[in-house]
């Protein structure tokens, strides 16, 4: 099975290398679920491998990571978190000719963590109803990503990070969890795709996670592709 997945990555990659600069179409993918479900893993892996192809891509890192407000659970951490994610989507649409553009967490993973973030009192709930208004907006309709959720249970985040932390511990993933698991049709109807991979099967077999989803990933973007050359060549 491993050997017919990555003959279906290498066409892919040939498919997208000849086509993608044949149409203004960029390709947005986002990342979405539990910490330590493998995100980044699979970011970097399709990076190097789109990087290597000679195909064009931006990847947007974690927001969280170079966020300058130390104290996490403030609302103005909340609220810088969701006004640079604004910020790079509103980049990466005025620069959006023939590229792959992919986010580490985007808009849409913000959503269950502003619900997280009500039940820990870091956000009031009048104002994350004011933050989901803004996902009804014209310039967020414009965001409509392959979006991919990877679930893993707390125990297996826990194994993988190495022990327990301020945020990768039982109650915190299982309440993220939780909301993820609440937000799924929203996350659904603002994505032009929505695929789901419950990540613990995959314990021990970091190949052939990275190779099953990047293969998935591909292939959605190859159909994307060919889908926006017919209805350009249609007009």
């Amino acid at each position: 099975m491993n050997g017919e997945k990555i003959n279906s990555i290498q066409n892919a990659v040939s498919y997208l290398k000849s086509n993608l600069s044949k149409t203004d179409c960029t390709i947005f993918i986002e990342l979405i679920g539990t910490p330590k479900s493998g995100k980044t893993t699979l970011v970097n892996a399709m990076r190097n491998l789109l990087e290597k192809s000679g195909i064009p891509v931006t990847v947007r890192r974690e927001t969280a990571e170079y966020n300058p407000i130390q104290n996490k659970n403030s609302e103005e951490y909340n609220v810088w978190m969701i006004m640079e994610l604004i910020k790079n989507f509103s980049e990466d649409l005025i620069n959006n000719h023939g590229k792959i553009v992919i986010y580490d967490r985007g808009l849409l993973d913000r959503i269950p963590w502003i619900d997280y973030s009500v039940q820990t009192g870091s956000i009031s709930q009048e104002d994350s109803e004011i933050i989901k208004k803004l996902y009804e907006t014209d310039l967020f309709k414009k965001y409509n990503p392959l979006a991919y959720g990877f679930i893993t249970s707390p125990e297996i985040s826990i194994k993988r990070k190495g022990g327990e932390g301020r945020l990768v511990n039982k109650n915190s993933l299982k309440m993220f969890n939780e909301h993820f698991a609440n937000q799924q049709d929203f996350i659904k109807a603002h994505a032009l795709e929505y695929h789901t991979y419950q990540t613990d099967s995959y314990q021990g077999k970091l190949p052939d996670f990275i190779t099953d989803v990047t293969s998935n990933m591909l292939q959605d973007s190859c159909r994307l592709i060919n889908e926006k050359i017919k209805d350009e060549n249609y007009r």
